[in-house]
């Protein structure tokens, strides 16, 4: 007995489970490659709040001291965002004149850029800004 092939049913199927491959490869890719992308905002995100704590901190204890701690706090903001670009972090701290029991905040800010051409087109303005804040009280 001979069987005819376009009678079983096998007429373009093949080309069908490609499509199919080709738009569920598409959704997976992208999830895969956003979790990634979060994995590296959340990482940077902790490094900024780190450094902001690590200003504030050296600030809350040197700032009635010495008139002149930005350059201390500074250093300390600098030292902490290892792994980040120093040069694309921005950071602020408020101005004196610095008196015990006064608070002091130390903000800094990193633009993460997305590495993936995938998930940069649905970035607004092409980077994700992470912030980290502290207030400490002066010693």
């Amino acid at each position: 007995m001979r069987v005819i092939p376009h009678l079983i049913g096998d007429r373009g199927e093949s080309g069908q489970a490609l499509v199919e491959l080709a738009l569920v490869m598409l959704v997976l890719m992208t999830l895969v490659f956003g979790a990634l992308e979060i994995g590296r905002m959340v990482n940077a995100w902790a490094i900024v709040t780190q450094a902001s704590r690590e200003g504030a901190r050296v600030g809350a204890a040197r700032c009635t001291l010495d008139a002149g701690c930005e350059a201390t706090v500074r250093a300390s903001v600098e030292n902490s965002l290892a792994g980040l670009s120093v040069a694309d972090a921005r950071w602020v701290m408020d101005g004196g004149p610095y008196q015990a029991g006064d608070p002091i905040t130390v903000r800094v800010e990193f633009d993460v850029v997305p590495i993936t051409p995938l998930i940069a087109v649905f970035v607004p303005g092409g980077a994700m800004t992470v912030v980290g804040e502290t207030t400490m009280r002066l010693e």
